[in-house]
């Protein structure tokens, strides 16, 4: 068993029809279609409605619905309506779903469920694809179907040669010129760590391919590289997770200077060096002071405002001001709105 797709549509009724429909996005009719599960209604409309009405409860929350994909190999044991029915309310009981519709398509079914449950909480999607696909290993287990090989997300051990699939722009791509950025990108990577790699080598030989290898480092101190080619940047998210700094440590690349043993420690840059050691001292308390005198400032510059503001709402519909000019004491009509 393997998940074809996740997604999260912005529209259920979009969704809601391609689900129902009898041919598939590419005109070709389908063997059957039927509703083998629901906890939003059946009948299309319905559905569609419920999740509108549902989204309400989180108006904030745009992306809350998920669309998934779910399909058995085909030496599986043929699976009835009421198997497929299991699988799909395993799958959303699994991953926090309580409202959601299940149709079966053929030989694999799809869900439509929404991450907002009745009592106005969401289902968390973090780490989704990693969860759902640890999910179907179990459910692999409960109903007795082939173990499908786990990806790169859940064994660590395929990490390192990991290679993101072609998009349907490069499938047409390959197809126009036989190659594609990324596939020319990914060779000349393997060829320059052929044999025994080191940094400098490696930056030689992708120069000579048009290629500039960038490592650095992310604010908290992770270190990354990204490949550039034709004024744009690629890294393991375009390019596979095999291909990130870290798995290339492990395959032998070997990095420049004294920190060479882990892609954990990398060289520390120039400008680090021309760092004043004052600067790592704390800030004194007169700083911190006038930073709080500013901040007191900024706070009664608001409430000045948003008195102004009250009071022109206040009277906006009502008589005229008096004479700017009149030096008379200006009539109290009622108490102040700000307390």
């Amino acid at each position: 068993m393997a998940i074809a797709k996740i997604s999260r549509p912005r529209r259920a009724g979009s969704t809601v029809r391609y689900l129902v429909s009898p041919r598939d996005h590419a005109g070709r009719p389908r063997e059957s279609v039927s509703v083998v599960a629901s906890t939003i209604g059946r009948a299309p409309d319905t559905a569609v409605k419920f999740l509108n009405h549902v989204a309400k409860l989180r108006p904030r929350l745009n992306r809350h619905l998920y669309h998934v994909s779910i399909s058995a190999s085909q030496t599986d044991r043929e699976l009835s309506r009421k198997n497929w029915a299991g699988i799909g309310r395993s799958w959303c009981a699994g991953m926090g779903i309580e409202n959601y519709m299940i149709v079966l398509h053929d030989a694999h079914i799809h869900i439509l469920g929404s991450r907002i449950r009745l009592d106005g909480t969401a289902a968390s999607d973090r780490n989704d694809y990693r969860r759902s696909e640890l999910l179907l290993r179990k459910i692999e287990a409960e109903f007795d179907l082939e173990s499908t090989p786990s990806s790169h997300v859940v064994d660590e051990a395929r990490r390192s040669s990991h290679r993101r699939a072609r998009s349907m722009k490069e499938l047409h791509a390959v197809e126009k010129s036989g190659t594609c950025h990324k596939d020319f990108i990914r060779a000349a990577i393997d060829e320059a760590m052929a044999g025994v790699p080191d940094e400098t080598r490696m930056r030689a030989a992708l120069d000579e391919a048009g290629i500039d290898m960038t490592i650095d480092q992310t604010a908290d101190g992770a270190p990354y590289v990204l490949f550039g080619f034709h004024g744009r940047q690629y890294g393991p998210r375009s390019l596979g997770q095999g291909y990130s700094l870290t798995n290339l440590v492990q395959k032998g690349l070997r990095l420049s200077g004294p920190q060479n043993a882990t892609a954990r420690q990398i060289p520390v840059p120039p400008w680090a060096l021309d760092v004043a050691a004052e600067a790592d001292q704390p800030r004194g308390s007169q700083t911190h002071d006038e930073a709080v005198r500013r901040l007191r400032g900024v706070g009664h510059e608001a409430h000045e405002v948003i008195t102004r503001f009250r009071s022109a709402k206040l009277t906006k519909n009502g008589p005229p001001d008096p004479d700017r000019h009149d030096t008379g004491q200006l009539r109290d009509d009622e108490p102040p709105d700000v307390t």
